[in-house]
């Protein structure tokens, strides 16, 4: 139940923060503007932006509903990772579940930082949602990278790497089990899940580019 409310929190804050400080409507303006080739008819503008904000209203519900299905799925992988270790005999989905809602911290905190950061940029949608700060891809300038590295570059950052440390911190305290192993089990079906999570984003950017 705690981590279910933590999930409520996080979608609280996330939607407060970027509700109070981001002016979607203005990037979306900004980007059109930019756009000089394509002429979108006013009323057709007007009706798009009028849908952004009515569905903006649900954005706290949804991504209530996109961060439990993330933890739910992590804590399936860390549950598979004890299987092929052999030691998920004593392990239960239900604390394996608090454990990726208590790293989600992390990420969670990265993105209310690209929020802040964002607003206080004058950025067009597009730009904002490059935006990775304390990330690699932060240290290159986007035009210079090629778009199939936008994504991989955005996730090698500072907060997936406070996640990891927070994921082996919480599973080894869930699980009374000591760190090293805690460390090979986590950081094995980690990467394991993340590197086909990136093959899948890649092979999906190439063939949809």
């Amino acid at each position: 139940m705690r981590s279910f409310v933590l999930l409520i929190y996080y979608s609280i804050g996330l939607f407060a923060v970027s509700y109070i400080l981001l002016d979607i409507e203005s990037m979306v303006m900004a980007e059109l503007n930019n756009q000089v080739e394509i002429e979108i008819p006013e009323n057709v503008l007007l009706d798009t932006l009028e849908r952004m904000k009515y569905w903006n209203k649900f954005s706290g519900l949804f991504t209530f509903l996109l961060l439990t299905l993330k933890c739910f799925l992590m804590s399936l992988v860390l549950y598979a990772g004890l299987f092929f270790a052999n030691k998920h005999q004593r392990a239960r989905l239900g604390k394996l579940f608090d454990v990726a809602v208590y790293a989600e911290s992390a990420i969670v905190l990265g993105g209310m930082v690209k929020v802040i950061y964002g607003s206080a940029s004058d950025l067009t949608y597009s730009e904002f949602s490059l935006l990775a700060p304390l990330s690699v891809l932060s240290l290159f300038k986007v035009e210079a990278v090629q778009p199939l590295w936008y994504y991989p570059l955005q996730l090698l950052n500072v907060f997936e790497l406070i996640y990891c440390f927070l994921l082996i911190f919480f599973f080894s305290r869930q699980l009374e089990m000591d760190k090293s192993e805690s460390t090979k089990i986590v950081m094995g079906t980690y990467f394991f899940t993340t590197s086909f999570w990136l093959i899948l984003i890649l092979f999906l950017t190439l063939n949809f580019s």
